[in-house]
């Protein structure tokens, strides 16, 4: 009787657990690296060109099929996908020129929904880049906004005024973190040079901490510490590599020059690149706050400027010249090349992994 009981536990626990496609988001910062089977790659395309695509590579067969999207759905993707995020059962890619939100499934590629992302007048919000924690997708945009969805009605449920045009979005601590980086202010100079941080229990900004100028990227580690790098302004400020820590004290990571970055199991993997010269790969430990590695790429294959990185049990690099389709290059844990995925689109700028 005792058996029965247990195994019908069992059983409603697996189903409601199926049903629920408000799954916990996979944190890379607390799970080992597990190695993908197939991967998708976004390609933002040219700004104005209308020439977002996705391409989709399977690891085992080696098949890839550049335009992935367009083959499951029969249309384009639109203009200058910035971001592209698998949550649950479904994937969202952020669309900055058409102003828009793709679902797809995860498993087909079939668009679900396209979310508009449109000001009162009609026109892009200009979205950039997604986190997602607890059944809510959020979506920083040029409008100085960070926007929820909820990942079940795939409808917008909420909105929050941040800093100036707010790129990098985590979610650690409870906390979501944005980094305001005033971007649109190029022109004039006038650069935001904060941090907002957001209550996820009543979606109000409590916070903005100030960071230096023009902040991008950020991403968290398993101590809640939170990593944020800033631009400069191109001239005579230069870029930084700061640390926020979960009572918001900011420190400045000297020494560690970053052009982009991503964290993966207390492991900063950072791109670096300098004009002319081949892009380097660094590593730096979260725990120890030390740079581990000087050159993760030993067999100098990346003799280009890198773009874009991202890791999981592999470390990719993307590379572009914003004239033709750019490449990604995969690296084992050694630092060796493993594959090249060539022309597989224009500005490719974020791989996401699929099991």
């Amino acid at each position: 009787m005792r058996k029965n009981l247990y195994l019908l536990l069992m059983f409603l626990a697996a189903f409601f657990t199926a049903c629920d496609d408000t799954d916990k988001i996979v944190d890379p910062t607390e799970v080992p690296p597990s190695q993908t089977n197939k991967l998708m790659i976004l390609c933002e395309g040219s700004f104005d060109g209308n020439n977002s695509t996705l391409a989709y590579y399977d690891l085992s067969t080696k098949n890839i099929n550049k335009d992935f999207f367009n083959t499951v759905n029969g249309r384009g993707l639109g203009d200058t996908a910035n971001d592209i995020l698998k949550y649950g059962s479904k994937i969202y890619i952020v669309v900055n020129v058409s102003g828009s939100i793709e679902v797809l499934d995860a498993k087909s590629g079939r668009s679900i929904k396209n979310i508009d992302m449109k000001t009162s007048t009609g026109e892009s919000k200009q979205p950039r880049y997604a986190a997602a924690y607890g059944g809510k997708v959020y979506v920083t945009s040029y409008d100085d906004t960070v926007t929820r969805i909820d990942t079940a009605t795939l409808a917008i449920d909420g909105s929050v005024e941040v800093g100036h045009d707010p790129d990098g979005i985590c979610i650690k601590n409870n906390k979501i973190y944005v980094a305001n980086s005033g971007g649109l202010g190029f022109a004039t100079g006038n650069y935001d040079t904060t941090v907002s941080v957001i209550n996820l229990q009543n979606f109000t900004e409590e916070k903005k901490i100030e960071v230096g100028t023009n902040p991008y990227q950020v991403f968290a580690d398993s101590e809640g510490d939170v990593y944020v790098t800033t631009r400069g302004n191109y001239a005579d400020i230069a870029p930084t590599f700061k640390k926020i820590s979960p009572n918001y004290e900011v420190t400045a990571i000297n020494n560690v020059q970053v052009s982009e970055f991503t964290i993966v199991n207390d492991k900063a993997y950072i791109l670096y690149n300098e004009w002319e010269k081949p892009s380097l790969v660094k590593v730096f430990d979260c725990q120890t706050e030390k740079v581990v590695t000087e050159n993760f790429i030993v067999d100098k294959t990346l003799n280009v400027n890198g773009y874009k990185i991202a890791a999981d049990a592999y470390v990719y690099v993307t590379t572009t010249d914003y004239i033709t389709s750019g490449n990604v290059f995969c690296f084992d844990k050694t630092g060796k090349l493993k594959f090249k995925l060539e022309s597989v689109g224009m500005n490719p700028n974020k791989v996401i992994f699929l099991n």
